[in-house]
């Protein structure tokens, strides 16, 4: 069994999996409560669908970008929960990349090159980072990251494009102040994802795909086998 966590912005969600399906999914919203809610919501989550820690075999977490407070509190306790089940597999998941693979399969229908995934920064910016598609069907990562994670105003989106030498008809953009992307830009296309947040899921997916592949998470730039927070701004600027 697979126990996925996400919550790098304003929704705790947990996704139980093995490696063919999704077997339980939930999101709980939260404000400031997430030390308190994190560890009753995973016991009953657990409960609900009839398992214990000593069924799970790998622990996902997305480690951030996002809520400097969201990111300590979730890693805290996963990492409590390996200590405690030392047979759990440690799996660290960019959360940017998370969001990224949850549209990944609408940026491959649609035939595109990159997908730019966004994170609300809780400043008045957004965290941005750049993946390209893998359209081979060989077991290599779905898409790779070719931009280390960027924080920016969107008004600045555009410049971001030229920057980075992107085509409109080539990025699907999936994430944070989404719709006012697609007003900045008009040809912008907009992933169609209900949740425009990062989700266990889409973490949670990543996470099965290296393992199903037997891939070394050394060969990625976004997954990692021990939960270390991603601030992308020092932890003093988010504690202001």
């Amino acid at each position: 069994m697979i126990i996925s966590i996400e919550a790098s912005t304003s929704d705790l969600s947990l996704t139980l999996s093995n490696t063919e399906s999704i077997l339980s999914h939930i999101s709980v919203p939260f404000k400031n409560e997430l030390s308190e809610i994190i560890v009753p919501t995973i016991k009953k989550f657990l409960k609900d669908n009839l398992i214990s820690f000593k069924d799970v075999s790998f622990l996902v977490v997305g480690c951030g970008p996002g809520s400097f407070t969201g990111i300590r509190a979730i890693i805290s306790t996963a990492l409590g929960i390996t200590f405690s089940y030392n047979h759990i597999k440690s799996i660290g998941i960019n959360s940017l990349a998370g969001l990224a693979m949850s549209a990944f399969n609408e940026a491959k229908i649609l035939k595109l090159k990159y997908i730019i995934s966004s994170i609300d920064s809780k400043k008045d910016d957004l965290f941005l980072q750049l993946f390209k598609i893998n359209h081979t069907k060989n077991k290599s990562l779905p898409f790779v990251a070719i931009s280390d994670i960027e924080t920016i105003e969107i008004e600045k989106l555009y410049n971001y494009f030229v920057i980075n030498n992107l085509s409109l008809k080539e990025v699907l953009f999936v994430g944070h102040q989404s719709d006012i992307a697609k007003n900045i830009m008009k040809n912008l296309k907009v992933s169609k994802n209900l949740t425009q947040h990062p989700d266990s899921l889409g973490v949670g997916r990543l996470a099965t795909f290296i393992i199903l592949n037997k891939i070394s998470l050394n060969k990625t730039a976004f997954a990692f086998d021990k939960f270390r927070p991603i601030y992308a701004r020092s932890a003093q600027i988010n504690l202001t």
